[in-house]
C-alpha cells in the first residue's frame, strides 16, 4: 500500500519571526497524515528555479526540521514526502522564504 499524504485544506506552513539574536535558519513543521508511521524526506533547492537535493530524512511521527546550513538574505524552496516500506507519498506543495538572521519558522 502507497502512504499518500493530504493536505487539503490543513495550513501547511507557517512562519515565525525572525529573532535577531540567533543565527540564520528556517524552520519547518508539516502536518503527519501517515499516523506517525512514515519517515519523511525534506528537499531544498536554493531560489526558485535551482534543482532539488534531499537534505535529511526524519524519523517516523517527527514533523519539524531546523535547516540551520542557510544563508541570510538567500531564499530558499523546500518540500516534505512520507516515506515507509510500502514506498513514497507525492510531495507536499513547495515552500519558499529568503533566509534572515534569526529563527524563522515556516
Amino acid at each position: 500500500m502507497l502512504l499518500v499524504l493530504v493536505f487539503g485544506a490543513v495550513a501547511l506552513w507557517t512562519w515565525r519571526a525572525p529573532a535577531p539574536t540567533k543565527p540564520a535558519h528556517l524552520t519547518l513543521d508539516w502536518v503527519d497524515n501517515a499516523g506517525g508511521t512514515a519517515n519523511f524526506i525534506i528537499e531544498r533547492r536554493t531560489g526558485t528555479s535551482g534543482t532539488y537535493a534531499r537534505i535529511a530524512t526524519t524519523s517516523p511521527g517527527i514533523t519539524t526540521y531546523t535547516d540551520s546550513a542557510v544563508v541570510a538574505g538567500t531564499t530558499y524552496c523546500y518540500r516534505v514526502k512520507a516515506s515507509n516500506a510500502f514506498g513514497d507519498s507525492g510531495y507536499s506543495n513547495e515552500a519558499c522564504r529568503s533566509a534572515a538572521a534569526g529563527s524563522e519558522h515556516h
